[in-house]
């Protein structure tokens, strides 16, 4: 393991896994899929339930300022202010926030990428059903230098037909980068909405809304921004919030108690009308806070620069095994994919994890998704294992 830390980087972040509740005999590389809980997030959650049991002692006034909290973490990960960024409970739920405000005319289009993650696919699928729009699915780079490349294929697509463009910062299955600046100057040039599912890559990569401008970016928290389920961020840009929201709620309301006597008070500064019911969680909530606290405390660039460090490492190793590596510009700092080489078993996703070593396939490929709790002997025990279902 000499080559992994080869000397020192102020940027490279102390391995964690001791702040994790892993067994020693545990190799969880697949945040891709779902993060293990930081003791911090644990001891929150574990706080926010005691709230249930003894609701005598739970002051309403305190949920409030904790979805403030919460708001204003997540404003520093996308680099807005607080009033640009809605609680919501999926990123369905925040692309179909989207979806429903946006005009849609017969004969445009809506693009989005081919194998998109179906909770950023099936809304439009129906929008465009119901507004006799076509729905374009861009495929990648079929062979050659480039195979597997999704940036040139989308800025092709983009012309003047285009009303929508929904993408993520990364494609989901293997982490393929997407140049979002060059697909937002594209898409604001033909006038295009710019709709961004930042579910893999935010807390992970750096994202400036100043620089990218989406309209719509939606980022659940229990991958990559090591929260809970079913609680994430949506980013409204200012000139959307004069919007629709999905729901009625009360609490999206300035001065809610005043729709207890049969007013409709107006809604909520910014995009707070767009929050989703019950955003009170006193469960959850407080462990969201605490995990974009960490994030934040941390620092995304010192969290990308250290996950580099090791996919990197990962990526050459594999190589030299046979497996069929993107090309650092076609590979995702923080997680990859690659299809295994002939020779290896079918079934050795199932090999690995029965040595409780444990990676996502996703369309046939071998997704590798670490973060701060693998350490070198996670590392070492990863090739130890994979090498054994290799060679067996």
């Amino acid at each position: 393991m000499a080559d992994l830390n080869t000397q020192p980087n102020p940027m490279i972040l102390h391995d964690m896994r001791g702040e994790f509740q892993l067994p020693r005999d545990v190799v969880w590389m697949n945040c891709a899929q779902m993060s293990p809980m930081h003791e911090s997030v644990a001891a929150a959650g574990q706080q926010g339930v005691m709230r249930k049991a003894r609701p005598w002692e739970a002051a309403p006034a305190m949920f409030s300022a904790e979805v403030e909290a919460v708001r204003a973490e997540f404003a520093q990960l996308f680099n807005s202010t607080s009033d640009c960024v809605a609680i919501i409970p999926a990123c369905s739920y925040g692309i179909a926030i989207a979806a429903n405000n946006i005009e849609l005319g017969k004969s445009q289009k809506v693009i989005v990428v081919e194998e998109q993650f179906p909770s950023n696919r099936f809304i439009w699928e129906r929008k465009c059903g119901a507004c006799e729009a076509d729905l374009v699915v861009v495929r990648r780079v079929a062979s050659g230098e480039n195979k597997g490349e999704i940036t040139g294929p989308l800025l092709d697509a983009i012309d003047a037909s285009t009303a929508v463009v929904a993408i993520g910062a990364v494609h989901w299955t293997d982490g393929t980068p997407i140049d979002l600046l060059a697909v937002s100057k594209r898409a604001h040039e033909v006038g295009a909405v710019l709709v961004l599912d930042l579910t893999q890559s935010l807390g992970a990569l750096p994202f400036d809304v100043a620089v990218i401008d989406p309209d719509y970016a939606v980022a659940p928290s229990y991958k990559w921004l090591l929260g809970p389920y079913s609680l994430g961020g949506l980013y409204v840009a200012p000139r959307n919030w004069d919007g629709v929201p999905l729901e009625e709620g009360v609490m999206d309301r300035l001065e809610p108690a005043r729709s207890f006597a049969g007013e409709t008070p107006p809604y909520a500064e910014g995009a707070r009308r767009f929050d989703m019911g019950e955003k009170v969680n006193f469960q959850l909530m407080p462990m969201l806070l605490a995990s974009l606290r960490l994030i934040n405390h941390l620092g995304v660039d010192k969290i990308q620069a250290s996950l580099a460090q090791k996919t990197s490492y990962l990526a050459k190793l594999l190589s030299e095994r046979g497996f069929d590596v993107p090309s650092e510009q076609l590979r995702s700092q923080h997680y990859f994919g690659c299809m295994p080489p002939e020779y290896a078993p079918d079934d050795l996703h199932a090999r690995l994890a029965a040595q409780q070593v444990h990676v996502s396939i996703r369309n046939g490929k071998i997704r590798l998704a670490p973060h701060l709790w693998n350490d070198e002997e996670d590392l070492a025990r990863f090739i130890e294992v994979l090498d054994s279902c290799l060679s067996n």
